[in-house]
């Protein structure tokens, strides 16, 4: 596997954990202009340093292709913290995280 290949995959995971973090956090508001102070939030410190742990973590543990159980534990356990509903296994080592009300317009990451 090639070295660009593990990057683009790593970006995903951390872009997609990202999004889960973001979300969490402002589905704890009922304030709207919450919406408003996105980027804030996504640029704070404490939201970069656990983006910055969760890369260490994956980095220590490299796996291959379709044999990402560590990195599939990783993600389980973070969306675990979060109080995200998912759904496991996916095509092994898949995991599908739940956000919203599961009503249209909806999106799906990779």
């Amino acid at each position: 596997m090639s070295s660009s290949f593990k990057f683009k995959c790593f970006q995903h995971i951390i872009f997609i954990l990202n999004v889960f973090a973001v979300t969490t956090i402002l589905s704890s508001s009922t304030d709207d202009s919450s919406f408003n102070n996105f980027l804030d939030i996504a640029k704070s410190p404490e939201i970069f340093d656990w983006m910055i742990n969760i890369r260490r973590k994956i980095h220590e543990n490299p796996e291959l292709a379709y044999q990402e159980f560590e990195t599939s534990k990783l993600v389980r356990s973070e969306l675990d913290k979060m109080g995200i509903p998912y759904k496991h296994p996916v095509a092994l080592t898949g995991v599908i995280g739940f956000i919203g009300t599961g009503l249209s317009p909806f999106i799906a990451l990779r």
